[in-house]
């Protein structure tokens, strides 16, 4: 909707224009064939333009009948397109008011979803991970040129500027559970993770840095990671030289859709019947096809290979290796 209102402006300032045009054209035109006053010139021109009052027109010569015919093609093409302007502008604010209000809806509903800042092109990839993986999300972004592409991706779109309060509440913050903000702007970013943080001081969020010293700023701003593409890049690159087998094995396991294994994270909630269990006593490869790889205590300590006597707390988080459906089972 906010797309169409410079588009609106414009095609009503053209037709305004033209309109303007034709009504001097008619002023003068009349005063030079018939002589006339400007005054009873452009009353005539309005009342053939506006096609009312044909009888109060004072008799005219060859000449100014041809001007009276040009005027009222003119003039009845030009309200049209005006009237035709206005009609598609009220047609488009209304359809596009239900489709917001459509939209909210949709958000409302939603819970432990992830707010995606930014559609560029890490953005992209990042919202397509997320569908790969089944998690809710919602992208902002403050182009409203972008909204198009989004919503043709297949994904829920919402325009306006992520920094801003009202529009991080309407992405519905405090119902999130994580914020990935991917602008291309380090400024804009650390905006974002500013505002982000005071709506929700317990939120998860993940900002992109360009900068070394972006990545300073976004930590005090409140992030809770930060990501440098650059950075990831090269590790990536010179791990795959190195370890080609190894990273193809994770690329493998993080990011194919047709992998029967799957890395997953598993909590040791207050009621789980894992909490208080040694590793080996799990017996999670046998229920369930699962091996534990890492404890990650809530302290943020990593367990890589925990020994078999390592004994399980509340709110730890097991990173197992298994089937997505054992996953998903053991999730629940």
């Amino acid at each position: 909707m906010q797309q169409s209102i410079p588009r609106l402006s414009t095609r009503l300032l053209i037709g305004s224009g033209f309109l303007a045009a034709v009504l001097l054209i008619g002023t003068i035109g009349f005063a030079i064939l018939e002589g006339w006053s400007l005054l009873e010139s452009f009353f005539t021109t309005l009342l053939i333009v506006s096609t009312l009052g044909f009888s109060d027109l004072r008799p005219v010569d060859t000449y100014g009948r041809a001007l009276t015919i040009v005027l009222i093609l003119a003039g009845v093409g030009t309200l049209y397109y005006i009237a035709v302007t206005l009609a598609q502008s009220a047609i488009e604010n209304q359809f596009g008011w239900g489709r917001r209000r459509q939209m909210d809806q949709q958000i409302a509903r939603m819970r432990d979803h992830v707010i995606v800042c930014g559609y560029g092109r890490v953005g992209r990839e990042t919202c397509r991970s997320l569908a790969r993986h089944g998690a809710p999300f919602l992208v902002i972004d403050s182009d409203p040129a972008r909204l198009a592409t989004i919503q043709a991706d297949g994904y829920l779109a919402l325009n306006g500027d992520a920094s801003d309060d009202a529009t991080l509440i309407r992405a519905g913050i405090a119902r999130a559970r994580a914020l990935l903000t991917a602008v291309q702007s380090d400024a804009a970013n650390v905006y974002i993770t500013l505002s982000a943080r005071a709506l929700n001081p317990s939120l998860l969020i993940i900002a992109r840095a360009a900068t070394t010293e972006a990545e300073h700023k976004l930590r005090i701003a409140g992030a809770t990671k930060v990501i440098s593409p650059y950075v990831l890049g090269g590790r990536s690159m010179a791990s795959m030289a190195l370890q080609p087998a190894v990273m193809d094995f994770l690329d493998l396991l993080m990011h194919s859709d047709d992998a029967d294994t799957w890395l997953e994270e598993l909590v040791v909630g207050p009621d789980s019947a894992l909490q208080g269990m040694r590793v080996d006593e799990t017996n999670l490869r046998e229920r369930a096809g699962m091996t534990i790889l890492a404890v990650w205590r809530a302290d943020g300590r990593m367990l890589v290979n925990p020994p078999p006597d390592t004994i399980l707390k509340h709110g730890d988080t097991l990173i197992v290796l298994g089937s997505r459906a054992a996953a998903d089972r053991m999730g629940d």
